[in-house]
């Protein structure tokens, strides 16, 4: 009759500190592993970046194509087709305001490339991280994530968008799928 070995208890799932990038692992390491209430603000405040910046030239965009189209009246034999007025509006101002209105979105993912990609492979942190004490490393080293990981991890959160948000919920590591994808992990840090 064989005697039964008592084992260690396995630990629950997402917390092996044996396995790089898992939060136990990453907790031992780097800090406190951020949860999904603490990043819902920096969330919203790198949200709003981007629609600040391209916010002035989308107005004015509107505005110039709006004031470029042609004024127009009801005419015809029972007033059911509509002329336009000769000498009315300006196809300069409609081109101006297209222009406008893509220098509103170059803008905005000029910013978004600045402050969620260059800014974190620079220091860990968006502005919106900065501002909240988190800070993105990359999920083994602990050293702030390279170029490729940074962006390909912003790719994921605006293409798959709340829903890899929502997976940070069940996940056991406390990772989005931008976060797993860019093989990163988000930590509490000391404000600056």
């Amino acid at each position: 009759m064989t005697e039964a070995v008592p084992s260690a208890p396995l630990p629950p799932s997402g917390s092996d500190p044996s396995r790089p990038g898992s939060r136990a692992w990453v907790e031992q390491r780097y800090g406190r592993s951020a949860a999904f209430a603490d990043r819902i603000l920096p969330g919203i405040l790198d949200g709003l970046l981007p629609s600040a910046a391209g916010f002035i030239p989308l107005v004015l965009g509107i505005i110039s194509i709006v004031a470029g189209v042609p004024d127009s009246y009801a005419c015809g034999a029972y007033y059911d087709e509509t002329c336009s007025v000769p000498g009315s509006g300006s196809g300069v101002l409609i081109g101006l305001g297209i222009l406008l209105v893509l220098l509103s979105v170059v803008a905005s993912l000029a910013v978004v490339a600045w402050n969620r990609v260059w800014r974190v492979t620079r220091t860990g942190q968006s502005l919106g991280k900065k501002v909240t004490g988190l800070k993105v490393i990359d999920a083994e080293s602990g050293a702030n994530p390279q170029l490729g990981p940074a962006a390909l991890r912003e790719l994921v959160h605006q293409f798959a968008g709340i829903i890899s948000w929502i997976w940070m919920l069940v996940d056991d590591d406390d990772r989005t799928l931008a976060d797993i994808v860019g093989k990163t992990h988000v930590i509490q840090v000391p404000k600056d």
